[in-house]
């Protein structure tokens, strides 16, 4: 069709990891496998995964504890990983980048860096030697409000407790949640390197997946058309991120508003409903600007409500495919997902549908002979298995355990480990992570800080049409710090207004000491307006309402590579309703 526009999340959820990890080490993107399991310390900046509904990397992250791992957690809120720390630190939201760089500072000036891997696997040691020199414990004290002391400690500690890894996921202080997350994700890899952890047994591991053959080498296509036309998401402006093939969901409704850079008519759209978006009443403007729209999913969403047709997809427990493991890493392996039940109702797997959508639109000589069964046999078979063996396997995995041998060369464009990033120079970005603050600031207006959660009970809002669910967390919430409560009048339990400048939400405090003073919190996945969401239907208010979507050139002029749409750097105010 000849359409740039492949819109996807990951400017909401971790771009800024993808970007820095691209650029400093892989070539590619960030890596997925992390062996808590084997690590000695694990600091966690704002990374709360056992709290959410993460199960592969919490059985890790509580083995590592059951063996005598230390946990350190910076957050503004007392996290369930907090709960499981040895030391909670309530940073100042947005300041983790001034610790990072404190501890970087420590560490070099205290000779306490891992000197092997600094010289044999890395290159700009010297340059960030002399980058780090004033950001001492105590400047970066004045800006974290974590004393001097504590963070000299974190670090002596980190140094010396190997493997030493930071946690990091999606959504935490490096993710793109604020105008530095990306300079924090940079700091992060330059501690981890310092300290010998990437991928090492107890650190990050680049991880070792099974090698697939690409559905056009399986299934060969004509030429595709070149595209006709820019993307309407600006992201050709950021050269490392469209190099990751990742998209931007921030820029997307003020495009389709505007009707710039062209006029967008149609959309498709699969398992993605409105609330994944920021300002989300302005998400629901654009989608009425459509002149057609067809929605894939298994349940009535906000966004079904407002397409022209709508394609059921398969629920998970009655998907197949096969697929590699990404999260456990380790050595190359083989999963199999297979119907748990046969399909309800007159459902599709979602690579059916698309085959059959592009037949049926004229285009069926680039869908010639495809099927999603015959692309899996062609993976499996380039492994050296067939079907019969996944499905006969015991626990639904192929691949024969090896020895994990760590890499000695990377995919930058020295081979090592680049703590001074030649890649975002080359495209005008800062080497260093140097100190920039958050974008917001605390006003008279506005004088709290806002962050956000995920419950575990619900995956975002896919779950959170079942009764059990919504029973058990029947609404969101604020959390608020009880002295901050007393001075609003605010009793727990009752309703309040979170306010931001772009928007106001109506939600329940739920009034606790397990947040800062100056910050409050509102979890996500609420406020559903579609009437077919019938157990979830008008429980809670959408946080998401509240964050502002940012503009292409808001972000050029943040001279970030990542396009983060910083969801949790604003500030609010809130008061009875």
């Amino acid at each position: 069709m000849g359409t740039p526009n492949y819109i996807s999340h990951h400017n909401t959820c971790y771009t800024t990891h993808e970007v820095v990890w691209r650029a400093t080490v892989t070539g590619t993107g960030r890596p997925w496998t992390t062996d808590y399991a084997n690590a000695k310390y694990i600091l966690s900046f704002g990374w709360d995964m056992p709290g959410k509904a993460k199960n592969m990397q919490t059985q890790h992250f509580i083995e590592a504890i059951d063996k005598g791992a230390k946990v350190v957690v910076l957050d503004p809120r007392y996290t369930v990983t907090a709960s499981k720390a040895n030391l909670w630190i309530p940073i100042k939201p947005g300041t983790d980048l001034a610790f990072a760089l404190a501890m970087i500072n420590v560490i070099i000036g205290e000779n306490l860096y891992d000197r092997q891997f600094i010289n044999d696997l890395t290159t700009g040691f010297d340059e960030v030697k002399e980058f780090i020199k004033p950001y001492t414990p105590q400047w970066a004290s004045e800006i974290t409000e974590v004393p001097a002391a504590t963070i000299v400690k974190v670090a002596r500690e980190f140094a010396t407790n190997r493997p030493a890894v930071i946690a990091t996921h999606k959504r935490d202080a490096g993710g793109p949640n604020y105008a530095n997350s990306w300079r924090l994700s940079h700091a992060q890899v330059i501690l981890m390197a310092l300290v010998g952890s990437i991928d090492r047994l107890g650190g990050p591991i680049i991880e070792r997946m099974p090698k697939f053959p690409s559905l056009d080498s399986v299934f060969p296509p004509p030429a595709y058309p070149k595209p006709r036309a820019p993307r309407i998401d600006g992201m050709e402006k950021f050269p490392l991120l469209l190099g990751t093939g990742k998209g931007s969901f921030s820029t997307f409704h003020r495009a389709v508003l505007e009707g710039k850079p062209y006029p967008i008519k149609a959309a498709i759209v699969r398992k993605h409903n409105i609330f994944a978006f920021p300002n989300a009443p302005s998400m629901v403007e654009a989608l009425k600007k459509l002149e057609f729209m067809v929605v894939l999913d298994i349940h009535p969403s906000e966004m079904i409500q407002m397409a022209d047709i709508v394609l059921p997809d398969h629920h998970y427990l009655e998907g197949s495919a096969v697929l590699g493991r990404q999260y456990f890493g380790l050595y190359p392996q083989i999963a199999i997902q297979q119907p748990v039940i046969k399909p309800l109702y007159e459902t599709r797997g979602f690579r059916n549908i698309m085959a059959e959508l592009g037949n049926a639109m004229g285009l069926g000589e680039y869908f010639k002979g495809v099927t999603p069964g015959g692309h899996d046999e062609a993976c499996l078979k380039a492994n050296g298995y067939s079907m019969e063996e996944l499905k006969k396997s015991p626990n639904g995995l192929l691949g024969e355990p090896k020895p994990f041998v760590p890499k000695t060369e990377f995919g930058t464009p020295s081979k090592k480990i680049e703590l001074y990033a030649s890649e975002l120079k080359k495209y005008g970005y800062d080497p260093l992570p140097a100190w920039k603050e958050k974008a917001a600031k605390p006003s008279k207006e506005y004088p709290f800080y806002f962050v956000t959660t995920r419950p575990s009970v619900f995956i975002h809002s896919t779950l959170q049409n079942l009764e059990y669910n919504i029973e058990i967390y029947p609404e969101n919430q604020c959390f608020i710090h009880s002295e901050t409560a007393q001075k609003l009048g605010v009793k727990d339990g009752e309703y309040v207004i979170v306010e931001s400048p772009v928007n106001r939400i109506k939600v329940k405090a739920k009034v606790t000491e397990g947040i800062r003073p100056d910050t409050v919190c509102v979890d996500h996945g609420f406020g559903h307006w579609s009437k077919g969401m019938t157990k979830a239907y008008g429980k809670g208010s959408n946080e998401g309402d509240l964050i502002p979507a940012r503009s292409v050139q808001e972000m050029v002029d943040q001279n970030d590579p990542s396009m983060s749409e910083n969801m949790n750097d604003l500030c609010v105010k809130v008061y009875r309703a």
